[in-house]
């Protein structure tokens, strides 16, 4: 990620934990930004591009322009934006296939894969978590985790999510996380009104 002018240091989170509905309370853990942003820009706005970006917009936060979204895309068509926050440089993108991700220039690993894993427990109800197994070989720096969302009987997922953390401090990017429809979710936002899915 490349600098660019910050917001005021801290100025993020709290708007935005405003900005949403109330949850059940968490319980302390360290403090982590990453898996925070990742909660509050992916996690609450699974199938919401529009609230997202009503979201971005009541931050102050403006998109980047397309060459600059580009490479957090991976050339898929969407929108991203820089998030400065007092821990750090952190990026949120929304691809126009469903999927949310968030990006931290500096990242300390093992604390973002508890806070993910935190996340991921924390699965309303009725789904249920489901822990998915790796796509392929990866560098020796990087580790990957992937769990899925999905209702209690069905093998199709509503949600798919997956974490990358890099330990090298000079990556670039050392963490990223993601939010993706599931095929259940891709399959009911198909379905015309009045029809009933397939069983799964």
């Amino acid at each position: 990620m490349r600098a660019a002018p910050w917001l005021m240091a801290g100025l993020l989170l709290p708007v935005l934990a405003v900005a949403q509905p109330s949850r059940a309370p968490k319980p302390a853990v360290a403090q982590d930004s990453f898996s925070e942003l990742f909660d509050t820009a992916c996690m609450q706005h699974i199938g919401a591009p529009a609230r997202l970006q009503a979201l971005m917009e009541a931050n102050g936060l403006t998109p980047l322009q397309p060459a600059e979204a580009a490479t957090l895309l991976q050339g898929q068509p969407g929108v991203a934006w820089l998030v400065p926050l007092a821990s750090g440089r952190y990026a949120v993108s929304w691809a126009d296939d469903g999927t949310c991700s968030v990006y931290a220039e500096k990242a300390e690993p093992a604390v973002v894969q508890k806070g993910f894993a935190r996340l991921m427990q924390a699965a309303p109800k009725p789904l249920q978590v489901r822990s998915l197994p790796g796509r392929g070989p990866l560098p020796a720096d990087q580790v990957a985790i992937q769990y899925g969302w999905a209702t209690p009987g069905e093998t199709k997922l509503r949600v798919r999510f997956r974490l990358v953390t890099r330990q090298a401090a000079e990556a670039g990017v050392q963490a990223m996380a993601s939010a993706s429809p599931g095929e259940a979710m891709l399959e009911q936002a198909t379905t015309p009104p009045g029809d009933t899915a397939p069983p799964r």
